[in-house]
């Protein structure tokens, strides 16, 4: 059976959904997954889940809380992807403004567009406004406990890193796609080539081999002039004495 292009395509986004929601899921339960002492050691997930205290409640909510609207933020980014891969291509021939000026004579399917790139793009911004206050609480239970410093530091830093790369992605892209007219996927990169000198380092490239020229005009000078001289010398007679007496 041939699999077509979008079936590819889906196939691709699936598995980057799944890496990346694995990855938010640890970064948004940080009172779960972040190590924490406890009475007969490090707590398990199950001692930091049971914990009483009134703060660390607080943050386990806004840790579920975080979660359920990353959900909302992964649904509609997957429900705008499945869109744009059903109606659009990838053609690496034009660029990418291309669709824009397509669109201008498609109005539905450019109002379409224009909702799900505003949807994606306000249910990033409550999710980010939503993680920050996680991210207040969480840290203020995090940082009074003892183990932080020594064990849950480099996990936390770690979560923490990888959650505000995906609440950039999520923006960037939707910012860009609302004021370009652009269907920016969230999930299809591609690797790019170097194919052009540097501007910054034309000048200097241009005075190198210019240099490197000169360097080589004067070397066959002197070549030139050394093989003279020593044709010179070669072709030129002995003198004959005057006062030689021949026998």
């Amino acid at each position: 059976m041939k699999v077509d292009v979008d079936c590819k395509e889906r196939v691709k986004i699936i598995l980057s959904f799944l890496l990346q929601s694995y990855k938010v899921v640890m970064g948004s339960m940080l009172l779960l997954f972040v190590p924490q002492t406890c009475e007969d050691g490090i707590c398990s997930v199950t001692d930091n889940l049971r914990n009483t205290g009134n703060i660390n409640r607080a943050g386990l909510v806004l840790n579920f809380i975080s979660v359920g609207f990353f959900a909302l933020t992964y649904g509609a980014e997957l429900r705008r992807e499945n869109w744009c891969v059903h109606n659009f291509d990838i053609n690496h021939d034009v660029g990418d403004n291309n669709l824009a000026i397509i669109l201008k004579d498609k109005p539905v399917l450019l109002e379409e567009l224009h909702k799900h790139n505003r949807r994606y793009y306000y249910i990033t911004v409550m999710t980010f406004i939503v993680y920050l206050l996680n991210f207040i609480v969480s840290n203020i239970v995090l940082f009074r406990d003892e183990a932080f410093m020594s064990i849950g530091l480099a996990p936390y830093l770690s979560y923490i890193i990888l959650v505000l790369m995906k609440l950039y992605n999520c923006y960037s892209i939707s910012l860009n796609s609302i004021k370009g007219d652009k269907a920016m996927s969230a999930y299809m990169t591609e690797f790019t080539s170097f194919n052009v000198i540097d501007a910054d380092r034309l000048d200097e490239i241009k005075n190198q081999v210019e240099s490197g020229n000169g360097n080589v005009e004067s070397g066959n000078a002197i070549e030139s002039g050394n093989n003279a001289v020593e044709s010179k010398t070669e072709l030129e007679p002995l003198p004959i004495p005057v006062n030689l007496v021949l026998p």
